[in-house]
């Protein structure tokens, strides 16, 4: 049996067993089905606002505290600078309305004896420079210290990306800042 041309290509079209001729376009969201009602520019984007919305409203309200994360890191460790920078800040940016996270920028130093030195770190004198300002950081911005250190943390160079910030953020006396380090 010899098909004719137009028969041929309503052949094809129904082909996907349906008995539609409708193709099955793919959705123009370019997010990930678990992500389509994290905004309300997204749900737009992905045409899916009033799922959304009827999800958010059927959704019970329960107050659950944030999950705690405690990163004893060190400032120019290259694998802490990786996590930091690959990892943790990647996530907490997807996640920070159920995650609150503390960084602790002291890591493998250890205190020692003597007033004039009072630390040694594992990457040198410049690491304990670099967790100290770290640590003014962490203990001057509370909320926003996690976007400052990534940006520190991503940079060729921790202890240069720190300048700019020496202007904005007054720094405290270095004894006070000394102790920052041991109370954390």
């Amino acid at each position: 049996m010899k098909l004719s041309a137009p028969l041929a290509l309503l052949f094809l079209l129904c082909a996907d067993g349906s008995g539609s001729a409708v193709s099955h376009p793919k959705p123009p969201c370019r997010y990930p089905p678990s992500q389509w009602c994290r905004s309300l520019e997204i749900a737009i984007e992905c045409k899916v606002q009033k799922q959304c919305m009827e999800v958010n409203a059927t959704r019970p309200n329960q107050a659950v505290p944030p999950v705690s994360v405690t990163l004893y890191y060190e400032s120019l460790c290259p694998a802490c600078r990786v996590f930091i920078t690959q990892q943790l800040f990647p996530t907490w940016t997807m996640l920070q309305d159920i995650m609150a996270v503390t960084l602790v920028p002291y890591g493998n130093a250890k205190e020692l004896p003597s007033p004039n030195s009072p630390f040694t770190c594992q990457h040198g004198e410049p690491e304990c420079r670099g967790n100290l300002i770290e640590a003014c950081i962490i203990h001057l911005t509370r909320h926003s210290s996690l976007q400052i250190i990534y940006c520190m943390e991503s940079a060729a160079d921790v202890l240069n990306a720190a300048k700019p910030l020496c202007p904005v953020v007054s720094v405290p006396p270095a004894l006070r800042s000394l102790r920052l380090l041991v109370e954390r």
